[in-house]
């Protein structure tokens, strides 16, 4: 066994230098400048950079998330306040009282539709609003149209309409208490609805943006906000839904409502002047702020101050559009005739430059805000802010649809060409409610089809965004409002159909140039108790459309009746359409429709109605739109 030797040598203390005491080697490496712990200044500030980058981004990581929550919660909520005015409009449509065939017949109580179309389209916004500083249109795309109105009789579901009216109504008394005028809720099985848009008013010393503020202040009309760059054109709209009960059973055994004079002297349910306003005008708006009933202005020849006593409407009452919510008689200067029964409507807005601005005192904008509940009643009848549109569409059935080639000029594709529409083609189909339409039809295309929801009288609204038509062009459907013949004779100013002018929804002079005087293109159910009433409805020498012969002997007493020489056609008497006497002595015989005094404004039963809302959240900018679409054709 081989045996080692170790060769290290173990030290003894008394071999070990101060030099090698352990005990002393820390102390060395301290005088030499090393250290045992901390950091110095240019760590600490590194360190605390890095530790702000990540706040920083923490905080940016939680503002995107917070953002997103923010935004999530608005889309719901304005799909919520969507869905809740759709559902209140299908609803409505899906309960109306009379099918849309026009004319109706009062004897049936029917009660009515009525539509209007403005002028303002989501073409109006996308192309014709140029802002300040010369920039290019399109900016204010979010907006569409705006002025359409509808109006109509529905009857409840499970819950019935309530509304407020004075005590003194439900009584059937006379006032004679101040308690007597204090209002009280009452509920009905069927209503009369009204639903448009207001400009959002300025809060120039109205910080409620209260209508009536403006009614009071010296220039008496309402000023509605005009602060982004688009001058001329309202920053936003409110969407209103007034409800007026169908109550004939309040009226008095003389059929109107009872009435009297509060203690500050103001005349409760009566027809009364407004000072400032525009009467016969707003005649009716005090009596349809201190009740929520469907009424009607009683003529009273005999009262000088033009103070007509009120009635209650029912379903037949509604057939006459003179009795309907917010409608009037305007009378016609330098005659003692007036219109038909019309919409109190104010001044057109600036772009729609095309329509009457007001020359017979009722406009072709938006309802008057005389009629919008105000006061303490502020907000009562308020569906919806921050609206954007509110566009009615009717189905046309013969409207034509165009087809038209792309960018690169031809149907179809290069491998292809012809095929309209071929998979892989930059092919068009159009219709009037696309702003290429009026293009197309002077350019390249090809018929495809029929039918589509379209604005009323939505000719004119092609000339008016800068279209050309000619006899050739087709643009004579149903609801087009134009018509083949009148445009041969007139040329497109006064290419109006017959219907038209013989409701009364146009009037213009008879004679180049076709100046308007009024405009208000409107799907109605009208009436047929025109044509048995005892008055004439006939056309004056010197206007195109039919008016009220006589018809302002009750609005201004002490007024002689316009002579013979007057009318246009000198053989019209009252009711020719209906007396058994062929008076214009045509070949069509006796009572023919040459001899009818009126016509509904566009005569064919309607085959659809879609509704398109839009609404913004201020907030996010978030927008949204829905439709609630109603078809007529079961019916």
């Amino acid at each position: 066994m081989i045996a080692f030797q170790s060769s290290v040598r173990l030290a003894t203390p008394s071999t070990i230098s101060a030099a090698d005491s352990p005990a002393v080697k820390p102390h060395r490496r301290a005088r030499r400048g090393f250290r045992t712990g901390g950091f110095t200044l240019l760590e600490v500030l590194i360190a605390t950079a890095v530790t702000l980058l990540m706040m920083i981004s923490l905080a940016q990581m939680f503002k995107v998330i917070g953002d997103s929550m923010q935004q999530g919660r608005s889309v719901l909520e304005l799909n919520n306040r969507l869905r809740s005015v759709v559902y209140r409009l299908r609803s409505d449509l899906d309960n109306l009282t009379v099918v849309p065939a026009p004319p109706a017949d009062p004897a049936t109580g029917p009660g009515y539709l009525q539509v209007f179309d403005g002028s303002t389209t989501d073409y109006t916004a996308a192309t014709k609003l140029i802002p300040t500083g010369g920039a290019l249109p399109g900016a204010a795309s979010r907006f569409g149209d705006v002025d359409d109105i509808l109006m109509a009789t529905v009857r409840a579901g499970d819950v019935w309409f309530t509304g407020k009216v004075p005590q003194f109504v439900l009584l059937k008394i006379a006032p004679t208490d101040p308690a007597h005028f204090t209002p009280v809720s009452i509920a009905s099985q069927h209503a009369e609805v009204a639903v448009f848009l207001q400009p959002l008013v300025s809060n120039d010393g109205n910080p409620n943006r209260d209508p009536g503020f403006f009614l009071t202040a010296p220039l008496k009309e309402a000023a509605y906000e005009d602060t982004d760059p688009f001058v001329g054109f309202p920053d936003s709209f409110r969407l209103y839904y007034r409800t007026l009960l169908i109550r004939p059973d309040l009226n008095l055994a003389s059929g109107v409502l009872p009435s009297g004079v509060d203690g500050s002297g103001d005349d409760w349910l009566k027809s009364v002047p407004l000072s400032g306003l525009p009467s016969p005008l707003c005649d009716m708006a005090t009596a349809h702020q201190q009740c929520d009933l469907s009424i009607r202005r009683i003529y009273d020849s005999s009262d000088n101050n033009v103070r007509d006593e009120i009635a209650a409407n029912s379903l037949e009452d509604l057939t006459d559009p003179a009795n309907r919510f917010a409608h009037v008689q305007v009378p016609l200067p330098g005659t003692v005739s007036t219109t038909m029964p019309v919409l109190a409507l104010g001044a057109r807005l600036a772009v729609n430059a095309g329509d009457p601005s007001g020359t017979l005192q009722v406009g072709s904008g938006f309802l008057h805000p005389a009629f919008v509940l105000r006061g303490i009643r502020s907000g009562e009848d308020l569906l919806a802010s921050d609206v954007l549109a509110f566009d009615i569409k009717l189905f046309d059935p013969d409207v034509p649809l165009l087809g038209t080639p792309g960018g690169d000029g031809t149907f179809g594709t290069t491998s292809n060409p012809g095929a309209l529409g071929w998979a892989g083609s930059d092919d068009l189909i159009l219709s009037p409610n696309d702003p290429g339409y009026g293009p197309a039809l002077n350019g390249t295309y090809q018929l495809v089809g029929t039918g589509e929801y379209v604005d009323l009288a939505w000719a004119k609204k092609l000339v008016d965004h800068g279209g050309n038509i000619s006899a050739t062009t087709n643009v004579w459907s149903p609801l087009s409002g134009f018509s083949l013949a009148n445009f041969n004779i007139n040329g497109a100013a006064g290419a109006y159909t017959y219907a038209l002018f013989k409701s009364g929804s146009v009037l213009m002079a008879s004679a180049s140039p076709f100046t308007l005087h009024l405009l208000q293109p409107t799907y109605d159910t009208y009436t047929t108790r025109y044509e048995g009433d005892g008055v004439l409805q006939a056309e004056l020498t010197s206007r195109a459309g039919v008016c009220r012969v006589n018809g302002a002997i009750s609005l201004y007493p002490g007024f002689s009746g316009d002579d013979r020489s007057f009318l246009s056609e000198n053989w019209r008497v009252p009711d020719a359409g209906t007396d058994g006497i062929d008076n214009v002595g045509s070949l069509a015989g006796v009572d023919d429709t040459l001899e009818l005094e009126t016509s509904p404004p566009f005569p064919i039963p309607l085959r659809g109605l879609k509704i398109s809302v839009r609404m913004e959240d201020p907030t996010t900018r978030q927008v949204k739109q829905m439709s609630a679409t109603k078809e007529f054709v079961s019916q």
